[in-house]
C-alpha cells in the first residue's frame, strides 16, 4: 500500500524475527529532525541481560471447558514463567520458540492456509494464526505501554495516526505475506495503515540513511552514493535474504535482481548443536529428555545461544543443566562421558561436572554447512552478469555480527569490501521506521516470480495437445493455459501502471469466476501444470450485472511494484469499479 499522502503523526515498526522480535518508533517530526538518532527502541530485560529484542517466544494457557487459550506471556517473561512451571502443569500451557519458520517453504510443497496449525515444544498442534496474532497483539501493547511511560499515548490517536510496519523476509511467497497481513489485523492492526516491509529492504533504507562515518570507519567508501550497487546480506535467525541494489540518479534506491536466499539463518547452527547431543546420547534419550525436562532443555539451547554470540578462538566451555548428565546415566547406565568416547566425530568432546568442553574444530564444525550455503549463495550473485561490477557487501541483521561468517565473506570476495554497520542486528528495525516515513525511497523491485493466471482460450488442433482441449456449454476450449503478467527479474517502478488483463464470462449467467494464480522461476510456462509452474492462489473476479449475458468484460489490474501483490476490478460496460478478491491462502487449485 502506498503511504506518499498518509497523515500519520508515528511510526511504528514491529520486527517479527525469527529468534527476536522487537518494535521501534518515531514521530514524523523526529524523521524531519534527525531520522536515526530519533527513533525509540524497546530495552527488554531478563535478569542482569539487557537487550533491544526479546525471544520470540510465546505461553498460552489451555481453558476448559471451552477449549480456548488464554495470553500468558511472550519473550523472556514467557520463558521465565515456563521455567518455573512444575513438568506435571506444563500440559496445561502451550509454548511456542522460534515458530516463524512455519511460514516459509521454498517450493511451498504444503499449502499455507488459515487452517495451517504448528506444534509447541511439547509437539501440541495450534492454528498458526492463533500463535501469530497473540504474539502481535502483544507486541502492540507493550508499544502502547511505552507510549504512555513517554506521555505520548494522549497526544496519538492510535486508529488514524499511526502508520505500523510490519517486517517480512524478501523471500517469502505472497501466501506468508498475505498471512502475515491477516494475523496483524487479528491483533487489532487497522489493515487501511498497515504496511508490509521487505528486511533487506529495511536495512537498505537504515543503511542509506546512516551517516557515513558509521557506515565506514576509514570514510574512503563514499557509501551509497548515485550510481553504487551493493549487495545487502541480511542474516537473521531463520532465512538469509540477499537482494542487490542500486542508488539511483534521484537518490533513490532500485533493485536491480531477484531477491535470493534461503534458511540457513542463526537457528540452524543451534539445529547443529542438537545434532551433536544426539550423536552423543542417542536421537530417543533426547527427545524424551525434551518431553520429560521441557524447562532444562530449553535452558540448555539459551546457555549455546548466549555462548555463539560470542567470539570463539579456543576451547569452547558451554553449561549444561545437570538434570542431562543425570538423566543420560539413569537411561543408559553410562556417564555422559562414556558415550562421548563412542563418538566418531565428536569423541574430543569433554565433560568436566556441569560444563561441556569443545575444541575450536567441532565448535566451527557447527557453522560450516550454513556459512558455506551462504557464501556460494553470494557467489551465485556476484557472477550474474546484471550484477558485474558491484564491490560492496553490506551485512545485516543478527547472525551477520557472527565472526565466522564475517571471516568467510571476507576471505572468499577479497577485491569486495564487506561493511558490518553499526547496530546490525536493529538495522532492519530501524530501517522499517525509516521506511514506512518515506516508502518512495524505493524506487523499484524485480519480480521475484513470473507471474500468470490459468485461462481457458478456444481450442485450436494445430497447436493445443488433445489432452487439454474440454467442452465448455458447446465450446472447444483449451484448458490451463498460462496467460503471462510479468516476468521474473523484470524491474517494476512503484510507479508503473499496473498489469491489465481483461476477462469475459463462459456463459450467459455467470456472476463471478475464480482465476486460478500462478508463479515460475524458470522460463515462461506453457501451461499451467508444467513442472517449474507452482500454484499461488485465486483471483476472484465478481460479475453481478448478468443483464447483457456474453457482452461483458472485466479487467483485472494488477500490480506488481509493491511489497505485497495488488489488484483492482473495472466492469468495462460501465466503467465501474467491481471487488476482485486476491487470496493466497485459499488453499490447492
Amino acid at each position: 500500500m502506498s503511504r506518499e499522502d498518509s497523515n500519520h503523526q508515528f511510526v511504528v515498526a514491529i520486527d517479527f524475527g525469527t529468534t527476536y522480535s522487537g518494535y521501534a518508533f518515531s514521530t514524523r517530526g523526529d524523521f524531519t529532525e534527525d531520522p536515526i538518532e530519533k527513533i525509540v527502541t524497546n530495552v527488554w530485560q531478563a535478569g542482569d541481560l539487557l537487550s533491544d529484542k526479546t525471544p520470540t517466544t510465546l505461553l498460552l494457557k489451555h481453558i476448559e471447558p471451552d477449549s480456548r487459550q488464554e495470553f500468558v506471556a511472550f519473550g523472556y517473561e514467557a520463558e521465565d514463567i515456563y521455567s518455573r512451571l512444575p513438568e506435571e502443569e506444563k500440559d496445561g500451557y502451550f509454548y511456542f520458540r522460534r515458530f516463524k519458520m512455519a511460514l516459509y517453504d521454498e517450493d511451498r510443497t504444503v499449502a499455507l492456509t488459515r487452517n495451517t496449525k504448528i506444534k509447541d515444544i511439547r509437539n501440541k498442534e495450534l492454528l498458526a494464526l492463533h500463535v501469530f496474532s497473540h504474539s502481535i497483539e502483544f507486541l502492540k501493547k507493550n508499544c502502547f505501554d511505552k507510549f504512555k511511560k513517554r506521555s505520548l499515548q494522549n497526544e496519538v490517536d492510535v486508529d488514524k495516526e499511526i502508520l505500523w510496519v510490519l517486517t517480512v523476509p524478501a523471500i517469502w511467497d505472497d501466501a506468508a505475506k498475505q498471512f502475515m497481513r491477516l494475523a496483524a489485523t487479528q491483533a487489532g492492526l487497522p489493515g487501511d495503515r498497515l504496511m508490509i516491509c521487505l528486511e533487506p529492504e529495511a536495512a537498505s533504507v537504515y543503511c542509506k540513511y546512516l551517516p557515513l562515518e558509521r557506515l565506514e570507519q576509514d570514510a574512503t567508501l563514499h557509501a551509497l552514493q548515485p550510481g553504487r550497487r551493493f549487495v545487502v546480506v541480511d542474516a537473521g535467525g531463520g532465512t538469509i535474504d540477499m537482494a542487490v541494489q542500486e542508488v539511483t540518479d534521484d537518490n533513490k534506491l532500485q533493485e536491480i535482481d531477484h531477491v535470493q536466499g534461503g534458511n540457513w539463518g542463526g537457528i540452524y547452527v543451534d539445529k547443529e548443536f542438537e545434532k551433536v547431543i544426539e550423536d552423543i546420547v542417542s536421537e530417543p534419550i533426547l527427545e524424551a529428555y525434551r518431553l520429560n525436562h521441557t524447562s532444562d532443555y530449553i535452558e540448555l539451547l539459551r546457555f549455546f545461544e548466549k555462548k555463539k554470540r560470542q567470539t570463539q578462538n579456543s576451547t569452547v566451555r558451554l553449561s549444561v543443566p545437570a538434570s542431562l548428565l543425570t538423566y543420560v546415566q539413569d537411561n543408559l547406565n553410562k556417564t555422559i562421558s562414556q558415550t562421548t568416547e563412542k563418538s566418531e566425530e565428536n569423541r574430543d568432546i569433554k565433560w568436566r561436572r556441569e560444563k561441556m568442553q569443545m575444541p575450536p574444530s567441532n565448535y566451527q564444525r557447527l557453522f560450516d554447512n550454513v556459512i558455506m550455503q551462504i557464501a556460494q549463495q553470494v557467489e551465485k550473485i556476484m557472477n550474474s552478469e546484471c550484477n558485474r561490477g558491484t564491490d560492496l557487501i553490506l551485512m545485516v541483521g543478527g547472525f551477520s555480527e557472527c565472526d565466522l561468517l564475517q571471516r568467510r565473506i571476507k576471505e572468499s570476495f577479497p577485491r569486495c569490501k564487506v561493511v558490518t554497520p553499526s547496530e546490525a542486528g536493529l538495522s532492519v528495525l530501524k530501517g522499517a521506521v525509516l521506511y514506512g516515513h518515506d516508502p518512495t525511497i524505493i524506487k523499484g523491485r524485480a519480480a521475484k516470480y513470473t507471474y500468470g493466471v490459468a485461462i481457458n482460450r478456444p481450442f485450436d488442433a494445430k497447436i493445443h495437445p488433445k489432452s487439454k482441449k474440454e467442452l465448455i456449454h458447446g465450446k472447444l476450449y483449451c484448458k490451463d493455459v498460462f496467460d503471462l503478467h510479468v516476468k521474473r527479474g523484470k524491474i517494476i517502478s512503484i510507479h508503473q501502471p499496473p498489469v491489465k488483463k481483461s476477462y469475459v464470462p463462459l456463459y450467459p449467467e455467470q456472476s463471478s469466476a475464480a482465476i486460478r494464480v500462478y508463479a515460475s522461476k524458470g522460463s515462461v510456462p506453457q501451461y499451467t501444470d508444467e513442472e517449474n509452474c507452482k500454484y499461488l492462489g485465486v483471483l476472484t473476479v465478481n460479475m453481478p450485472n448478468v443483464e447483457k449475458g456474453l457482452d461483458r468484460k472485466v479487467s483485472a489490474l494488477l500490480r506488481f511494484g509493491g511489497t505485497e501483490l495488488t489488484v483492482e476490478g473495472i466492469d468495462e460496460t460501465s466503467g465501474e469499479k467491481v471487488e476482485l478478491q486476491l487470496d493466497f491462502l485459499a488453499g490447492g487449485p
